[in-house]
């Protein structure tokens, strides 16, 4: 048997309230304050008595705060938008709620509301609000249009071999974003820093082979001063560069062109799916035929969400991390140490983690989207992310909210005003990599120097006994060799002779 509460002055307020506006019945209200209906029969007969109690503030119970009546209206009207907001499966942070009680005790006429920190705290508390992660985008399905879109694609497909179908999407990228948990001693404080906000939007397209293209990579600037001196069109991926590092229809096209250009001098004609989004036009190229996908069911239909992204940001934290443990010695701080991360190391590990995808993975998550040939079907015991299970096995924190820290990200402008108020805020506090990258004294400017360099490192490969590391260096200093032998000038007989 459960045990029943006593109620408090405060508890009885509300159970009248509630009585009055909402009409409830006695078996409700016992259920609701977990009472036996003695003490709801009593709250209600003496209800003028108690109210003027509490105004008076002479009970002594746990709460003695006047409460104005349109201060309840308020909160039950914003409770009211609140769980039909969640029935929608839309999206509410703190700053959200308190606009929309601003606005409700307005609405009221009510001019001395506050909807400070503290209110929200105490409106959660009393309400049982927590914040929990919104995981994908399942609520938003069709499941009719889904499977409907999956006949339509069989169709679609035929007659294709499995190297000329390709998805592309793009993932927002907090690019030094470092895990925000930490392990510490009972009672010691947990300080870190103000967590970076610096973004990049990564535009990710592959094959249902397997294949992973040349990754398309957006930043703020379109030269950042970490590329000085350097071929932009050499780096491993395909720059490109905005306000706001958003895909735009016009980068988008770009990118198009140039993806049907390269088809066209490899003969080949291809399917290339893409998300139903304003930023990705549909245009008519003479070797990729484009097809958008159904709106609203990107989330089961594209194969890139199916786990390619997931297992590319695993191994791009991966990266930085092994980077980020390596210089944590000689950092004095959190901000110190992220800074340190450079758009140029972002762009080597977003190629290095496209590399390190394998076809399989790929593969797999194509056919879980629904991408069958010749009636072939996902193998049960096949799992997109199994390469993945023993990314993080050395490293004690929650890897999970550390790989799904960006997922939320936008990777182009939309319309929604809520999310816009909470994406002009976070932008305020965001780094300007331009001005904190300063270049190293040691930079490596001539291939003199690279070489003496790497002679270094290959005497370092054979200290430490790493025959890999060695192969690895001995090969990049005969490349380096190669190429400065290629741009040496060449002398002349007269350059022999002293001028007179």
């Amino acid at each position: 048997m459960s045990k029943k509460t006593t109620l408090t002055l405060s508890d009885k307020i509300k159970l009248i309230e509630l009585k009055q506006h909402e009409n409830l019945s006695v078996k409700e209200l016992m259920v609701k304050f977990k009472c036996g209906k003695t003490q709801v029969y009593e709250a209600i007969k003496n209800k003028d008595k108690l109210m003027e109690q509490w105004v008076s503030c002479k009970n002594s119970g746990k709460s003695k705060r006047v409460v104005s009546v349109g201060y309840e209206q308020v909160e039950r009207d914003l409770y009211r938008w609140f769980i039909n907001c969640r029935s929608k499966s839309l999206p509410i942070s703190g700053p959200i709620i308190q606009t929309e009680a601003t606005k409700l005790a307005e609405k009221l006429g009510i001019s001395d509301f506050k909807a400070s920190n503290g209110w929200l705290d105490r409106f959660k508390r009393r309400h049982n609000i927590v914040c929990k992660k919104i995981n994908g985008e399942a609520n938003d399905v069709n499941q009719d249009t889904v499977e409907n879109w999956k006949r339509k694609l069989l169709v679609l497909i035929k007659g294709y071999e499995a190297k000329d179908i390709y998805n592309a999407d793009e993932t927002g990228l907090f690019f030094r974003g470092i895990p925000t948990k930490s392990l510490v001693i009972k009672g010691d404080a947990c300080v870190g820093g103000k967590k970076s906000k610096d973004r990049l939007t990564v535009l990710m397209c592959g094959s249902m082979a397997g294949e992973i293209r040349k990754p398309l990579v957006i930043g703020k600037s379109m030269k950042p001063r970490c590329f000085k001196n350097m071929n932009i069109a050499l780096l491993p991926v395909t720059w490109k560069s905005n306000k706001k590092a958003w895909m735009t229809a016009e980068i988008m096209e770009q990118w198009l062109q140039y993806f049907n250009a390269d088809m066209r001098s490899q003969n080949r004609n291809i399917l290339l799916f893409l998300d139903n989004v304003t930023c990705h036009p549909y245009i008519e190229l003479s070797n990729v035929k484009i097809h958008m996908l159904p709106p609203n069911t990107t989330s089961v239909s594209q194969p890139m969400d199916q786990g390619v992204i997931y297992t590319f940001k695993s191994y791009y934290r991966k990266f930085m991390l092994q980077s980020l443990v390596c210089k944590i010695d000689s950092s004095t701080s959190v901000h110190q140490l992220a800074t340190s991360i450079t758009v140029l190391d972002a762009v080597n590990w977003i190629s290095l983690s496209c590399n390190s995808l394998k076809n399989e993975c790929v593969q797999n998550c194509f056919r879980k989207a629904g991408f069958l040939i010749d009636g072939l079907d996902v193998n049960p015991n096949e799992n997109a992310l199994t390469e993945i299970q023993d990314i993080f096995a050395a490293l004690d924190f929650d890897q999970e909210q550390f790989l799904h820290i960006d997922d939320q990200l936008e990777t182009q402008q939309t319309h929604d005003s809520a999310i816009s108020m909470v994406e002009n805020e976070s932008e305020k506090d965001e780094d300007n990599d331009e001005n904190q990258y300063e270049e190293p004294e040691n930079m490596v400017k001539d291939y003199k120097t690279a070489i003496c360099y790497l002679q270094e490192l290959q005497k370092f490969s054979l200290t430490v006994s790493n025959g890999e590391l060695l192969d690895l260096i001995s090969r990049a200093k005969e490349c380096v060799e190669r190429d400065a032998l290629q741009n040496k000038k060449q002398k002349s007989i007269t350059d022999f002779f002293q001028k007179i």
